[in-house]
C-alpha cells in the first residue's frame, strides 16, 4: 500500500491539473462595459483634480481605461490622462497617450481634441528643431486623420520639416500631396510656390546641376499662372528674376572670354544671345555695340556661319531624334536609356556644340587638367548681319 503523503501528492496534482484544464477550455472573459460604475469613478476623479490631488485622479483615470476599456467614459478618461501627462511636461509621452485615443477610440468625441493636441507637441518639437521628432509626430497624425480639417497644415508642416533638413526631394514630395489631395486648401499655393524655393535652394547649393534650376524656373511660371493673385506672387516673379540675370551674366562672362580670345564669330554669337534673352537692358546695349565694333574689324564674311553639308532624308530625321533624346536626358526625372542606345555609335550625327551654362564650362584648356576647350551653342541665335 503505497504511502499516504504520496497519496495526497496525486491528489493535489490532479486537482491543479483540472483547475488549469478548465480555466484554458473556458473563453475570455469580455471586456466590463460597467457604464455606470465608470461615470461614478470618472465624476470621482474630476472631483480629486479638482481638489488639487492630480496624482490620486490621473490613477483612477488610468483605471477606468483598464478595467471599463468599452464604456462611454473610457475615451474622456484616456484624454485627461494624456491631458495630464502634457502638463507635468512630457510632452513626448503625452503626444503617445493621444495616440493610444485616437487608434483605440475614433469615433468618440474625443478624436479631434487629442488630434489637435497632437498637432501643438509637433510644432513645438519643430519650433525646438527636433525635426526627426517632430516628422514622425506629423506622419503619425496624417496616418490617423489624413482628411481631417488640420491634415492640410500637418502636411505642410512636415514638408517644412523636411525642407531644414535638406531633405530636397523629401520635402518637395511632402508639398506635392498638398497640391495633389489638399488642391483646394488654404496651403495649396504656398505649398506650390515652396516647390519652386525648394528647387532653387538645391540649385543654388548643388551649383553644378542645371536641372534643380530649370524645374524652379518651371515651377514658379505655373505657380504665377495658377495663383496670380497670391501674396507670394511677387516673391515668385523676383526670383525669377533674379535666376534669369544669373543666366544673363554667365552669357556675358562667356561671350567676354571668347572676345580676349580672338574668337569672335563665337564671341557674336554669345553677345547676340544676350541681345535676345535681355533687349533693351544695359548689358544689351554693350553687347549690340561690341558686335558692331567685332563686324567693323573683321568683315561681316568672317561671322557667317559655315554652310552645313548635305543630309539625307534618313540622317536628318536621326538627327532630330538624337537631339530630342540629349534634351530629355537632361531633365532631372529621367530614367531612360543612354543617348548612345538610340542608334548605332557608327550612325550617330557628328556632336554638336554645347551651350556653355557657366564661366567655369570655357576655361582654357590647361596641361594635366583634363578640362575640354570651350565650344559653341548647340542652336545659334541669328546674328545682327545684313
Amino acid at each position: 500500500m503505497p504511502p499516504l503523503r504520496a497519496i495526497c501528492g496525486l491528489f493535489f496534482t490532479a486537482c491543479f491539473l483540472l483547475a488549469v484544464s478548465s480555466s484554458l477550455a473556458q473563453p475570455p472573459k469580455p471586456p466590463v462595459d460597467g457604464h455606470a460604475e465608470a461615470a461614478a469613478l470618472l465624476q470621482q476623479a474630476r472631483d480629486y483634480e479638482a481638489s488639487g490631488d492630480t496624482k490620486r485622479a490621473s490613477s483612477i483615470y488610468r483605471d477606468i481605461v483598464k478595467r471599463y476599456s468599452i464604456s462611454s467614459s473610457a475615451p474622456a478618461a484616456q484624454f485627461r490622462v494624456a491631458e495630464l501627462i502634457e502638463q507635468s511636461g512630457n510632452k513626448n509621452k503625452a503626444f503617445d497617450a493621444y495616440a493610444k485615443l485616437i487608434e483605440n477610440y475614433p469615433q468618440s468625441r474625443e478624436f479631434e481634441r487629442a488630434a489637435t493636441a497632437q498637432l501643438a507637441i509637433a510644432d513645438d518639437f519643430m519650433h525646438r528643431r527636433r525635426y526627426e521628432r517632430a516628422e514622425e509626430m506629423y506622419k503619425s497624425i496624417l496616418a490617423s486623420a489624413p482628411y481631417a480639417k488640420f491634415a492640410p497644415a500637418a502636411q505642410f508642416k512636415l514638408g517644412q520639416s523636411l525642407e531644414n533638413r535638406k531633405e530636397y526631394d523629401k520635402a518637395v514630395a511632402a508639398y506635392q500631396i498638398i497640391v495633389d489631395r489638399y488642391s483646394t486648401s488654404d496651403y495649396a499655393d504656398d505649398a506650390l510656390y515652396q516647390i519652386g524655393f525648394v528647387q532653387l535652394s538645391e540649385a543654388r547649393s548643388r551649383s553644378k546641376d542645371l536641372s534643380a534650376a530649370i524645374d524652379a524656373k518651371n515651377t514658379f511660371d505655373e505657380f504665377l499662372m495658377e495663383y496670380p493673385n497670391s501674396e507670394k506672387a511677387a516673391q515668385a516673379r523676383e526670383n525669377l528674376a533674379l535666376m534669369s540675370g544669373r543666366e544673363t551674366t554667365d552669357i556675358l562672362s562667356i561671350a567676354k572670354f571668347y572676345d580676349r580670345s580672338n574668337n569672335y564669330r563665337a564671341a557674336v554669337i554669345y553677345y547676340s544671345d544676350l541681345v535676345r534673352r535681355q533687349p533693351g537692358s544695359e548689358d544689351a546695349k554693350l553687347a549690340s555695340e561690341r558686335i558692331e565694333e567685332i563686324r567693323a574689324m573683321v568683315g561681316d564674311e568672317e561671322l557667317r556661319s559655315s554652310p552645313e553639308r548635305e543630309e539625307t532624308g534618313d540622317r536628318v530625321a536621326m538627327r532630330r531624334r538624337m537631339a530630342n533624346q540629349v534634351e530629355t536626358s537632361a531633365l532631372s526625372n529621367y530614367a531612360g536609356p543612354p543617348t548612345a542606345a538610340v542608334a548605332p555609335k557608327e550612325e550617330l550625327p557628328p556632336p554638336r556644340p554645347q551651350l556653355r551654362t557657366s564661366t567655369r564650362d570655357v576655361r582654357p584648356l590647361d596641361a594635366g587638367s583634363g578640362l575640354m576647350p570651350p565650344t559653341l551653342p548647340s542652336v545659334e541665335p541669328e546674328l545682327p548681319i545684313e
